[in-house]
This record gives C-alpha cells, sequence and structure tokens, in this order.
C-alpha cells in the first residue's frame, strides 16, 4: 500500500514538474522584426530577395546568440506594391506583432505611406530600396534610416558620368508614380547643372503593358542617351519593346540602380547589352568584401546576390545598435544608430550620417556586358550625397519645363 502511495505521489510531481517546465520553455526570449515588401506584381522580385536577405541576417545573428539575449523572429508581409495596404500591415506588424524593427517597403509611394505609422508608432523603420527624395527630406523622422541611395545621389553620380562620356543630349522616359518622378526631377536637375541638355521628358503609369506610344516622340527628339527609371516587370517589358523598335541600338541607354536586377539580365542579354547602370552593388565585381559576401548568399540560396543586399545590412546595424544600447527602446537605439558605422556590411564599411540618417556609401556604375553587371567607375559617398535638406521641399523651384540651347 505503501509503495502504491509513493507511486501516485511521485507521477503527481512529474505530472506537476511537466506543468511546470512548459511555460519556461515557451517563454524562451524572442524579439520581432518586420520584412515589408511587395511579394506579387510589378515589384516582386525585390520583395522576394529582400527576405532572402532578412533572412539571412536573422540566421547569422541567432547563430550568434541573437540580439540582446533573444531568438531573433522574422514576421514577412505583403505590401501589394500600394500605400494602403502597406500602412495596414505595418500597423498589423506594428500593433499585433509588436516588432521592434521594420524594414520595407518595396515602392516608394509604399515606403513614405509608412513612415507616417513607424513615426506614430515610434518603431525603427529601415529602408533599403525606395528611393524618392521626400524620405530624407519632408518625410524625414528620427526612427527612420536609409542605405538605399536616394534619387539625389544617383543622379549626381550618373548625370556626370553620362555628360563626360554618353553625350550630352538626353531624353528622360520614367514611371510616372513617386520613384520614377523622383529619380527624373533629380536627374533632370543634376544633368542641366553639368550643361547636359534635356531635350525631352515622358512619364509612363505603373504597370505599363505597352510603351510604343511613347516612342515617337523619343525618335524624334532624337536624344544622344536615353534615360529610364523605371523598375521591375516594367523595365522588363520596355526594354524588349525598345530593342524590338530597333531603339536599343539606335541610342545609349542608362538608368537608375534598381533598373532590373542582376536576375532579370540573361533573359533579355542582347536588348540590356551596354547599358550603364549606377548600383552600390553587383556580384560582379571584383571587390573582393563583395565577392566573399555573394559566395555566403549564393551558397545559402544557390542564386546571385543583388542590390536588395542593403536589406540584409538593415538587420545588422539595429541588432548592433541594440547591443549597444542594451534596449529595444526605439528612441534608445535611434540615438545610437545616428552617426553610426558598422564594418561587416554587404559593401564592407557603411556610416550613417547624424543629420538624415542617409548611409553615405561608395557607389558604383556599372555596364551590362553577356548579361552581366561589370563594374566601370566608382563613386565614392561623399561626392554623391549631397548637403542634408530636412524639412526642405526639394520639389521647390522644380519644372519640367525643357530648356531650349541655341
Amino acid at each position: 500500500m505503501k509503495r502504491l502511495t509513493w507511486l501516485v505521489v511521485l507521477a503527481a510531481l512529474l505530472v506537476a514538474g511537466g506543468f511546470l517546465a512548459a511555460p519556461a520553455l515557451s517563454q524562451s526570449k524572442v524579439v520581432k522584426i518586420g520584412d515589408l515588401g511587395s511579394k506579387v506584381g510589378v515589384f516582386e522580385g525585390y520583395g522576394k530577395y529582400q527576405t532572402m536577405f532578412m533572412q539571412m541576417a536573422v540566421e547569422e545573428l541567432n547563430a550568434k546568440g541573437g540580439v540582446l539575449g533573444h531568438k531573433i523572429e522574422m514576421i514577412s508581409e505583403d505590401d501589394e506594391t500600394k500605400p494602403a495596404p502597406a500602412v495596414r500591415k505595418a500597423e498589423k506588424l506594428i500593433l499585433q506583432d509588436d516588432v521592434k524593427l521594420i524594414v520595407g517597403a518595396v515602392s516608394s509611394g509604399a515606403t513614405m505611406a509608412v513612415m507616417d505609422v513607424t513615426k506614430k508608432h515610434k518603431t525603427i523603420h529601415w529602408n533599403s530600396v525606395s528611393c524618392a527624395e521626400f524620405m530624407r527630406t519632408t518625410k524625414f523622422h528620427k526612427h527612420y534610416f536609409s542605405n538605399q541611395p536616394d534619387s539625389r545621389m544617383q543622379a549626381n553620380g550618373l548625370a556626370k558620368y553620362i555628360v563626360d562620356k554618353m553625350g550630352k543630349k538626353v531624353y528622360i522616359f520614367y514611371t510616372d508614380y513617386a520613384m520614377g518622378q523622383s529619380d527624373g526631377r533629380q536627374f533632370k536637375t543634376a544633368l542641366e547643372k553639368l550643361g547636359g541638355e534635356v531635350v525631352g521628358v515622358a512619364g509612363a503609369p505603373l504597370d505599363t503593358k505597352d510603351f510604343s506610344p511613347w516612342f515617337g516622340a523619343i525618335n524624334q527628339a532624337n536624344p544622344d542617351v536615353l534615360f529610364v527609371a523605371f523598375a521591375g516587370t516594367d523595365s522588363l517589358r520596355l526594354m524588349t519593346q525598345l530593342h524590338s523598335f530597333g531603339m536599343t541600338k539606335k541610342y545609349k541607354l542608362a538608368g537608375i540602380d534598381c533598373f532590373l536586377l542582376q536576375q532579370d539580365l540573361p533573359a533579355i542579354a542582347e536588348p540590356m547589352e551596354g547599358f550603364v547602370q549606377l548600383a552600390h552593388y553587383s556580384p560582379y565585381n571584383p571587390d573582393r568584401g563583395m565577392q566573399a559576401f555573394n559566395d555566403r548568399f549564393k551558397k545559402k540560396f544557390g542564386v546571385e546576390g543583388n542590390i536588395m543586399a542593403g536589406a540584409y545590412d538593415g538587420v545588422l546595424f539595429w541588432a548592433a545598435a541594440a547591443e549597444k544600447a542594451k534596449s529595444f527602446d526605439a528612441d534608445k537605439v535611434a540615438a545610437v544608430l545616428e552617426g553610426m558605422c558598422l564594418d561587416n556590411t554587404h559593401i564592407g564599411k557603411q556610416c550613417i550620417r547624424k543629420e538624415d540618417h542617409q548611409v553615405v556609401m561608395d557607389m558604383h556604375l556599372y555596364q551590362v556586358k553577356g548579361g552581366k553587371n561589370l563594374p566601370i567607375a566608382r563613386l565614392e559617398g561623399k561626392d554623391t550625397i549631397g548637403e542634408p535638406m530636412v524639412g526642405k521641399d526639394p520639389v521647390e523651384g522644380f519644372t519640367w519645363e525643357i530648356k531650349k540651347k541655341n
């Protein structure tokens, strides 16, 4: 009888112990971050690679113990490349999932809408691809940071090369929404300052299927260079159609960093041959650091890296700042991020400028040859970033009017 009683007591203790142990196991420390980007549509490639690069950063950090003893958990949401869904998903990530960092969105319009949300809820917001100049001017807030060269930086770097090496008469063709408008404005301003001549401008709606209605005006203007500010599937369609009309042979072409990802180039290698593109990263850059980073990414995912690697850096910057602040509090993390430098990014050392939270980063000009982006020139970050313009309207005084030269 005593033996039976002790067995019952022992069983009860084991059961109780199990119930006590279960919460301890389920309460392991976790900190969540949000991946907000286009998962379908025109920009789905950018959103797909943003997720992959963030995943790589999360796994590397977790392998080293996470952040402040917390395992990092990434939650991904689709912004549908539209401001309204992006806002809803950002609110969900912050209020429901309690993320301490949001990386995204992909499109400039969606990113600017999300900036209102991250400002309201005091959440660290990292932009790694959107390039409208408003994000570090009129829309800027203290919890927003970026290592994507914005339209002003890109224009400063690309315009000089075009005027010096490609031709002074330029036609600007852009996607008619926040990103393309911004790139077109800044490029026109930079080109004219350098003595170049804009012989025509035109904008086509996002997700245009047939670009041929604009080709007559381009041919009539007869530029030396056709500057294009599109992205994703729009770029693929545009280049295919330009090539079928013989315009890729007739004009020199140049474009913004997110015009096409490296993965898209082989499919339209012939239309893209000779295309000059500004970017901060290419898997074909011989830089040892870039090569080592690309090797790690390719080993993990089986494909080359691309400019979306900036999302990897965003996670690393946030983690390093949280460790230094000894807190996930957004105000404390933001204070550490201001002026912070990090050595182990996808392109080596990067430093965040305190005044507008823009990373001062070197960029390269690449030319497409045989479906590969090959470096042809290096641009120092200090020469392209321009002066801080927080609170200033970058559109003030701008006009699309074409200045005729005698």
